[in-house]
């Protein structure tokens, strides 16, 4: 709730010299609360109610959560594949390196 002092009033109480702050201050108040209306007023014009709206935002946040677990545990079979076949061409090279050596020792 807005309270609008009459420049009178300020002049009376003895703050005339802020009266030109004071109605900018105003202005500048109803500006804000004009936009709010005018902001809110928007969701309002969608025509979908609020709780709608809810749940579409916790369907879209579960759907996300679930493409992400998605996508780690791809990556985490990717880092298994790519270990396993790290350690069998290790394994692949110490027995060719164990061949070499018997061969060198023949």
């Amino acid at each position: 709730m807005w309270f609008f002092f009459p420049s009178s009033a300020l002049e009376n109480l003895g703050f005339g010299a802020y009266k030109a702050e004071a109605k900018a201050a105003l202005k500048e108040a109803k500006a804000v609360a004009a936009k709010k209306r005018r902001g809110s007023s928007r969701l309002e014009n969608l025509g979908i109610p609020e709780e709608e709206l809810l749940r579409q935002q916790q369907a879209l946040f579960e759907k996300a959560k679930q493409e992400q677990a998605l996508l780690e545990q791809q990556q985490w079979y990717q880092m298994q594949q790519a270990l396993q076949q790290q350690q069998l061409l290790q394994q692949q090279q110490q027995q060719q390196q164990q061949h070499d050596d018997n061969d060198d020792y023949s």
